[in-house]
C-alpha cells in the first residue's frame, strides 16, 4: 500500500471505528497486553457479537493475570462455556500460570514482549503475539488473521489461502517472481510485514481488522464504502465475489448416545477423561452409536454402570450440537439407577464423579452435555 492509502486507511478507522469493551476511547494509547491476549484468544472463529459479554463477564472473574493464574481449570471452563474450542480456555490458564509465576522470581512485570517469548506461551500463536506486541505496546509487528487474509485477496487478487498450494501470476497483484515461488502463507505474512513496517503499526492492523469485520466481508462486501476500493485489484476488476477462493470445510457427521445416569439418591454421573468428544473436561459419558438403535440399555452403557443397578431406561430425544468440523447428532437416555451413588473411581482412560442434581447445571461447563441434561430435566 502507499502511505497515501495508508493514511485514507487511518482517518477510515478513527471515523468509523466501533465502540468495543476491550478498545480504549483513545485509539493512539498503549494497552493492557492482558486485555489484547484474552480479547483475541475470544475472538478466533467467534464473532464480535458474542465475545463482547462474554469478555466482559470474564474481566469481572479474572481482571488480571494473578487472579487468573489462581483459578482452577473448572471455573475457566464455566466462564468459558459457550464460545466452544475449550483448549485455548485451557491454554489460557497455563499461560497465566506460567506469566504469573515469572512475575514473581523476576518481580512486577509485563507479559513478555518479544515474538519469541509470547510464541513459547501455550495457545499463543503468530498472530496472537503479533496482537499483543502491536496492539499492547506499539511495536512493527504484523498480524494475519481471516480479515487480513481476505482484505490481501481482494487487494491482490490472490487467488490461493495461506494454506494452500496454489500461486497466482496475475501482474496487477504486483508480485515478484520471487514472492510468485514463495509458500503461500510466506506471500501474505509478506504483506502482512509491509503494513507493520511503520511507526503506526498498530493503527493499521486494528484498521485492517475493522474494515473486513464491517466493510470487506466475506459476503456481500459494501465496497463502494471502502477507503482502499481504488487500488483493489478484485473491485476494479468486478471480481470481489471471487475473491478469496471458498475454502473447502470438511464436516465429519458423528451419531452417538449420551447418558443421563441418575442414582437412587438423586446424583448425576459425570466422566472426565477417555471420551470421543470433551477429553479433559467434566462431561455426561457418551459413545458412538447406530440410528435407531433399540430402546433399552446399551452394552457399551456398561463401561460407565452395572447393568444390574438399573432400575429404568427411557429415551428422551436427541439433540444437535457441532464440535469443530464434527456435526453430532445423539440420543438422550435417562438411565435411573436402583442404588445410591458410588464412590469416584478411576477405570482405564477415565475418572468417574457423581454430581448432585441441583447442581449439575452450574456444574457442567460444556453446552454438549447442557444440551442432554434439559432433554431430562
Amino acid at each position: 500500500m502507499t502511505p497515501d492509502s495508508l493514511k485514507r486507511l487511518r482517518d477510515w478507522f478513527r471515523a468509523n471505528a466501533a465502540e468495543l469493551p476491550w478498545r480504549l476511547a483513545n485509539l493512539d494509547a498503549l494497552r493492557d497486553p492482558y486485555v489484547v491476549w484474552i480479547s483475541e484468544t475470544m475472538l478466533q472463529q467467534t464473532q464480535v457479537s458474542t465475545v463482547k459479554d462474554y469478555f466482559i463477564r470474564w474481566m469481572r472473574r479474572f481482571p488480571d493475570v494473578e487472579t487468573l493464574a489462581k483459578a482452577d481449570e473448572a471455573e475457566v471452563f464455566k466462564f468459558w462455556q459457550g464460545l466452544g474450542y475449550y483448549s485455548r480456555a485451557r491454554n489460557i490458564l497455563k499461560t497465566a500460570k506460567i506469566v504469573a509465576t515469572l512475575r514473581q522470581a523476576q518481580g512486577p512485570s509485563k507479559m513478555p514482549e518479544t515474538r519469541k517469548e509470547l510464541e513459547a506461551l501455550p495457545g499463543i500463536g503468530a498472530y496472537t503475539a503479533g496482537a499483543i506486541l502491536s496492539l499492547a505496546y506499539h511495536k512493527r509487528e504484523a498480524i494475519l488473521d481471516g480479515n487480513l487474509v481476505r482484505i490481501f485477496s481482494r487487494l491482490y487478487k490472490l487467488d490461493f489461502l495461506p494454506t494452500s498450494r496454489n500461486r497466482v501470476r496475475d501482474d496487477r497483484s504486483g508480485m515478484t517472481e520471487k514472492k510468485a515461488t514463495q509458500s503461500s502463507s510466506e506471500i501474505y505474512w509478506g504483506y502482512a510485514r509491509e503494513i507493520a513496517d511503520s511507526p503506526k503499526a498498530y493503527i493499521h492492523n486494528e484498521a485492517l481488522m475493522e474494515l473486513g469485520r464491517t466493510v470487506c466481508k466475506t459476503k456481500s462486501p459494501l465496497c463502494e464504502a471502502c477507503p482502499l476500493h481504488n487500488e483493489c485489484c478484485a473491485f476494479i476488476d468486478g471480481q470481489t465475489a471471487e475473491f478469496p477462493p471458498v475454502k473447502k470445510r470438511l464436516e465429519k457427521n458423528w451419531h452417538g448416545t449420551v447418558l443421563v445416569v441418575e442414582s437412587k439418591d438423586g446424583k448425576i454421573l459425570a466422566v472426565n477423561g477417555g471420551q470421543k468428544f470433551l477429553d479433559g473436561q467434566l462431561s455426561l459419558p457418551h459413545f458412538e452409536s447406530m440410528r435407531g438403535a433399540t430402546v433399552g440399555f446399551p452394552a457399551k452403557a456398561e463401561d460407565y454402570i452395572n447393568a444390574d443397578d438399573v432400575e429404568t431406561v427411557e429415551q428422551r430425544g436427541t439433540f444437535r450440537h457441532s464440535i469443530t468440523v464434527h456435526k453430532i447428532e445423539c440420543n438422550v437416555l435417562h438411565v435411573q439407577l436402583s442404588i445410591n451413588a458410588k464412590n469416584s473411581r478411576t477405570s482405564g482412560a477415565y475418572t468417574t464423579k457423581w454430581i448432585e442434581k441441583a447442581k449439575a447445571f452450574e456444574t457442567f461447563a460444556n453446552s454438549f452435555s447442557l444440551k442432554a441434561l434439559k432433554k431430562v430435566f
